[in-house]
């Protein structure tokens, strides 16, 4: 009875099946010509996995302020600064290369079924359907292996520079391996100099690293295997002479390469486009002298035209870049025109690359200034796309934003360049994350000097802190754009992006942001005063560690050590308020002592502010407050100091200025009874700035006397 069910329902998924391909089939579009009927379907047009991804987001737009989606799209988890995004995206590929670690030492667990029971056979096994070789074990040869011409192919297809030198030579080297494959493993050697190439896999160490430039010198591994390899070759095919001389112009073996040229083109060998190129571009090494090396490039081109081959992108990208690299001057600008029009009389238009030597040629950081951008951005917006056709095309546009933040200091340049970079795909030719915050360094830089106030909040709210986190000097830069325009709610705002950008510890970048707060204080509302006051608080408290944790943690210093300039500030804002209760009071009476306890560096260049202070405490009813702030200034010798005093201490014993200097004429015993411990620190430091000597108490004026009586005693005996 059973048997009968599930040969039922056997047939039943067997018709299903049937109908469903039935289905499948009707739906099918022909490729080409006309129905039966005479309906004509138009023909099926290819899509890619992504193309409806793509159409559905053209269809949404980009947001500006969303994080990158390396990120995780978490308001908590999103870095915020610059190391910590570094850190994010590093430590995200250190798992990455954990995982390729153990792909590769453990091979052998990703190649065979582990859970196959012992009896059965151990068979090849893969883990991805279909087999991506990226994801693969790499094969390891050693001295052992059995190897042959294939695996040879196999690793320089793919770079595999030691693994390929250790095949060729375990074949037995130039003798017993096929010139056909020959020749491709010296292409191989040539273009990478026999040396492991980095590794393409490891994007964001790559991009966080490119800062670092490579030095112009010539690295050519003379008398090595490439060498090697191209004098066993007989005959020596024209492939040959272009990969070697390729090879040694590359790594800057410019006379080498030139004189293997000259031996080709005397024995009739056709050389390609691509070797004249790579001469151009080190055409620099053969010559001293910008007239000598003029010369040198145009026997080259001459030489081109000779020869028959027809010039492309790459060959003036090439003319100019050996340009650039002769430093400046009208003779170089006028020669780099010059190509310029040659080439463009052949039908070769010039690509971002090189309008980026053209921007090196003339706009130099501390030469003329020559508005060539303006003619190249005309004419970049009337293409429709850009594309890019060499590595240095993402070299154009940070250098361009460079040129109108530096050079021209034209902000409606700079958003006219911005502007097309945003269109279409442009976006992928700004390079790397390194590249990408360079560009918005010099946007935001030309933007706070030059841009109107509100179009500057706009981008700044747009780009910050998602797509760009601000350098120090680029924070320098908008707090002087705020403390201009008035914003004191954006200052206050300021602060508390220090410390998320990992900038809170820097004391002169903190101080700069006192100073613009205090100058725009007085001119805000109530509400804008006290988010200040508030910032001006934490930047006093923040970082600082108590004593006793200090000893725990055996802290030296504290982490924030501002001037007195900047505490005096902190205490002018934080002084604005008649509330007796107010807590920034014990603000005021902390950053007293500190300038008391010489924490800070030199001294305020306002006294009068913390003369100002001591009124106000005076007048509130803190006379603690007040007697700190009229000894410091005592102590530091400043003229208001006696001023300060009179007023303060009139206030405190509600009298006149006349009766207070009466007061204060009187000897200090009289006045130790009579006066409060506040009032008398006030009259100690009237005379401490009148006299420049502190009051001696009693006590010590006795002990002083009778020490002075036994030393008379003494002598008399």
């Amino acid at each position: 009875m059973y048997s009968n069910i599930v040969v039922q329902r056997q047939w039943t998924r067997l018709a299903c099946l049937c109908r469903s391909l039935a289905t499948l089939e009707g739906q099918k579009l022909p490729q080409s010509g006309k129905s039966s009927d005479g309906i004509s379907p138009p023909p099926r047009k290819p899509r890619g996995p992504t193309d409806i991804l793509q159409a559905l987001a053209a269809t949404v737009g980009t947001d500006p302020t969303a994080a990158h989606y390396k990120y995780h799209d978490d308001p908590y988890l999103i870095p915020l600064s610059n190391f910590r995004k570094r850190a994010y995206a590093l430590s995200a590929e250190a798992g990455r290369k954990a995982a390729a670690w153990i792909r590769d030492e453990h091979a052998d667990l990703f190649t065979t079924r582990e859970w196959d029971p012992p009896t059965k056979m151990k068979t090849p096994y893969f883990n991805a359907d279909p087999k991506i070789e990226a994801f693969s074990p790499k094969p390891i040869y050693n001295d052992a292996s059995k190897v042959t011409e294939e695996d040879l192919k196999y690793t320089i297809q793919n770079a595999l520079i030691d693994d390929s030198i250790t095949i060729f030579k375990l074949l037995g080297g130039t003798t017993s391996v096929s010139e056909e494959m020959k020749l491709e493993f010296l292409q191989l050697l040539c273009f990478y100099n026999e040396r492991e190439p980095d590794s393409m896999e490891w994007l964001e160490e790559r991009w966080f690293a490119a800062n670092i430039r490579d030095k112009q010198a010539a690295t050519w591994r003379v008398g090595g295997l490439a060498d090697q390899i191209f004098e066993s070759m007989d005959p020596k095919k024209p492939e040959a002479y272009c990969a070697m001389i390729q090879g040694m112009a590359k790594y800057f073996q410019a006379e080498r390469a030139h004189a293997l040229t000259q031996e080709a083109i005397e024995k009739g060998i056709p050389l390609s486009t691509a070797v004249f190129n790579a001469l151009l571009g080190c055409v620099g090494f053969l010559r001293e002298g910008t007239t000598l090396r003029i010369e040198a490039l145009r026997s080259i081109l001459v030489q081109m035209n000779e020869q028959g081959i027809a010039p492309n992108d790459e060959t003036l990208s090439s003319c100019l870049r050996s340009l650039s690299a002769w430093g400046g001057g009208k003779i170089l600008q006028q020669m780099a025109l010059q190509i310029v029009a040659e080439f463009r009389q052949v039908g070769i238009q010039p690509g971002l690359a090189a309008y980026y030597y053209l921007l090196c040629v003339f706009c130099k950081e501390r030469g003329p200034r020559f508005d060539i951008l303006s003619t190249i951005i005309n004419e970049l917006e009337q293409r429709e796309n850009l594309e890019a056709k060499e590595p240095a095309d993402t070299n154009f546009f940070i250098t361009a934003m460079g040129v109108c933040s530096d050079h021209l200091q034209n902000i409606t340049m700079a958003e006219r360049l911005h502007a097309l970079l945003m269109k279409g795909d442009n976006y992928k030719l700004v390079g790397d994350a390194y590249k990408e915050s360079i560009y918005y360094r010099h946007y935001i830089t030309v933007a706070c000097r030059h841009a109107p106030f509100e179009k500057t909040l706009e981008l700044l709210d747009t780009l910050v802190p998602n797509v760009y986190v601000p350098e120090p000097s680029v924070m320098e830069e908008i707090i002087k754009t705020l403390e201009v325009g008035g914003a004191g709610d954006r200052l206050a705002q300021a602060w508390s992006q220090l410390v998320v950008f990992g900038h809170g510890k820097r004391a002169k970048l903190v101080e700069k942001l006192l100073e613009a707060m205090c100058n725009t204080y007085h001119g805000q509302d109530e509400e804008v005063k006290s988010k200040m006051r508030a910032a001006a608080a934490d930047m006093l408290s923040f970082g600082q560690v108590p004593p006793e944790e200090q000893e725990a943690k055996n802290i030296r210093s504290p982490v924030q050590k501002l001037s007195a300039t900047a505490i005096c500030n902190i205490i002018e804002m934080c002084s604005d308020t008649k509330d007796k209760a107010d807590p920034h009071w014990k603000n005021i009476e902390e950053a007293l002592d500190r300038l008391r306890r010489e924490e800070a560096a030199g001294v305020p260049e306002r006294p009068q502010a913390i003369a100002d202070v001591a009124k106000k405490a005076a007048s509130v009813g803190l006379p603690g407050v007040a007697a700190a702030a009229v000894t410091y200034l005592a102590e530091c010798g400043f003229e208001e100091a006696m001023t300060a005093s009179v007023q303060v201490l009139g206030t405190m014993l509600n009298r006149p200025e006349q009766e207070v200097q009466t007061l204060l004429t009187q000897e200090h015993s009289t006045l130790v009874g009579n006066l409060h411990p506040a009032a008398l620190a006030v009259a100690e430091a009237y005379n401490l700035a009148k006299t420049g000597a502190p009051v001696i108490q009693d006590s010590e004026r006795t002990s002083s006397s009778s020490d002075s009586d036994s030393d008379s005693s003494s002598d008399d005996e």
